[in-house]
């Protein structure tokens, strides 16, 4: 009876380690588990932060180059037109200046395109829809794509939301143009329930998912990151030689 009871005793005593031990790794675990939650969630507030200020920084040098800029260049033109009428009308003067109006005119339109690649154009004023409806006219008039846009109703969203649809939709066109070849495109934005959808297509090259995201792709981090920041979901469908499409979903109730 000592010998069994000793060795039951001792028996209690291992299970008591063992448990002890478990007990002590599984909340060692979860420690570590909220340690890295919160480690992941400062990362995502530098990386939004970081944004931010990005989308900041774009509105304040959009402002500056279609409020400064933008002026004195129209004032030079002015001043050119004024200059031609009080010089003697000979075909070198007429012919110097139109070319003057010419530089002028192209350097005001490359200082509109360029403010509205910051600071799209008519966003905070007239809605998502206006900007996106922009932002397919600028593709199709840098290339031969043809963007089909369907919107239903305009989307509930706030202006720092809309804009990052924006960005995202920006950043799709920028790839298909540039890499995948497509030369058609469909996009459409509706709502579902309490949420949003985003709804891209394309009929371009596609690629190997897998791959990309292995080698962290720039384009498709982008998306995410954006996704993410409108507490959304993104889905990717890819495959080489059958294009592109992404979903979003956007909750209204973030």
């Amino acid at each position: 009876m000592l010998v069994f009871g000793g060795a039951l005793a001792l028996a209690l005593l291992v299970a008591g380690v063992v448990g002890f031990l478990f007990l002590y790794q599984k909340r060692v675990s979860e420690q570590e588990l909220v340690v890295r939650e919160m480690q992941l969630g400062l990362q995502q507030q530098v990386v939004y932060r970081t944004l931010d200020a990005v989308e900041d920084e774009r509105k304040r040098v959009a402002r500056d180059l279609h409020d400064e800029i933008g002026a004195a260049l129209s004032a030079m033109r002015l001043l050119v037109t004024q200059l031609a009428q009080h010089t003697p009308p000979t075909p070198e003067a007429a012919n110097l200046t139109t070319r003057f109006k010419d530089v002028i005119d192209n350097t005001i339109d490359s200082i509109r395109r360029i403010s509205n690649d910051l600071l799209p154009q008519g966003l905070e004023e007239l809605g998502l829809t206006y900007a996106l409806e922009g932002l397919c006219e600028a593709a199709m008039a840098l290339s031969d794509v043809d963007i089909e846009l369907r919107v239903d109703t305009e989307p509930a969203l706030s202006n720092r939301r809309g804009l990052l649809v924006y960005r995202l939709v920006q950043e799709l066109l920028n790839n298909a143009l540039k890499h995948a070849a497509a030369s058609e495109i469909k996009l459409s934005l509706h709502h579902e329930a309490q949420q949003v959808r985003l709804h891209y297509a394309d009929n371009g090259q596609g690629f190997d998912f897998e791959q990309a995201y292995q080698r962290r792709s720039f384009g498709l981090k982008n998306i995410e990151t954006r996704a993410q920041m409108l507490e959304g979901t993104v889905a990717f469908d890819t495959q080489p030689a059958q294009g592109l499409r992404v979903t979003l979903s956007i909750p209204l109730t973030a």
